[in-house]
């Protein structure tokens, strides 16, 4: 997906990705996150992709962030 798509998929599904975002699951997932943010960070700016795979894989890994990226998936098929 290109980037002008990705941003137009984003704009038609704010209300849908703001519901995700703020339900329960989204709030565990990102307390998880909240305690490596600076690592994240970081790896987003230097382009990392191994540290956010490496931690995309172990939210997968939790129920939440499973039912989560779920959501996001059903989200975008739509």
């Amino acid at each position: 997906m290109d980037m002008n798509r990705a941003e137009q998929l984003i704009t038609s599904k704010t209300e849908d990705l703001g519901r995700i975002v703020n339900s329960g699951d989204g709030q565990k997932v990102k307390a998880i996150m909240t305690q490596d943010a600076d690592k994240l960070k970081q790896a987003v700016q230097s382009g990392d992709m191994g540290t956010l795979k490496q931690t995309f894989d172990s939210l997968m890994q939790t129920q939440e962030g499973a039912r989560l990226i779920g959501e996001i998936q059903k989200m975008m098929r739509k």
